[in-house]
């Protein structure tokens, strides 16, 4: 459970969309876990999303991971981008608020609650290299559970590489780390690597339709 619970998606949300303008995205990857006589592999969250430009600074922002549903559960989030602070073509800051939930599809209404606060900030090198990173802090809601921490802090740090637009819309590639707690010892069942905290490393693709030049 602790590796869905850090499994979110990773979409580069440094620069809001501007109203109207909106992008899909997935990702795939996940904590690395080492299996016994294999080297460390990402466990293998695959998430689908979509991010709309709901006002001038503001965005909505909403996944779904496929990798629960082989087991009865349903993983899903919706997050608040607000743009803190943005230069064209130069730094963007921002910040999100995210409920996320993990829900049991054979026992319902069985479900685990999370809130997720995060701050993002990014700035492109050149037209189509774009690095970022920032922090992410998730607070289990509903159960506090010996297993879960009280907060599971996630820097995080990503480089996505554009490709040209073409007719309004524009597909990006990204490469994205994060490691949640990792001053924590991770003793569980499955051997994650390094052994302290989750460190997980994610693909991720989108493509965005309108503003382009934010």
């Amino acid at each position: 459970m602790s590796a869905l619970a850090t499994g979110c998606a990773a979409p580069n949300l440094s620069r809001t969309l501007g109203r109207g303008n909106w992008e899909i995205h997935a990702s795939h990857g996940g904590p690395l876990l080492r299996p016994p006589g294999w080297p460390p592999v990402p466990f293998g969250h695959t998430h689908l999303g979509v991010r709309v430009g709901v006002a001038e600074r503001v965005d909505i922002d909403s996944n779904v991971n496929l990798l629960p549903l082989g087991v009865g559960l349903l993983q899903m989030d919706s997050a608040v981008v607000l743009q803190l602070w943005r230069r064209p073509r130069r730094l963007a800051v921002s910040g999100s608020f995210r409920l996320a939930g993990i829900f049991d599809l054979t026992d319902p209404p069985a479900a685990r609650l999370y809130s997720e606060w995060g701050i993002h900030a990014g700035r492109p090198l050149g037209r189509f290299v774009h690095p970022y990173g920032g922090m992410l802090v998730t607070y289990p809601m509903k159960v506090r559970t010996a297993d879960l921490p009280a907060a599971f802090w996630t820097p995080f740090a990503g480089l996505e590489f554009l490709l040209p637009p073409r007719k309004g819309r524009q597909h990006g590639l990204a490469v994205h780390v994060a490691w949640t707690n990792p001053w924590v010892d991770s003793d569980a069942v499955v051997d994650y690597a390094p052994p302290m905290g989750a460190l997980a490393v994610y693909l991720g693709y989108r493509v965005r339709f309108g503003g382009l030049d934010r």
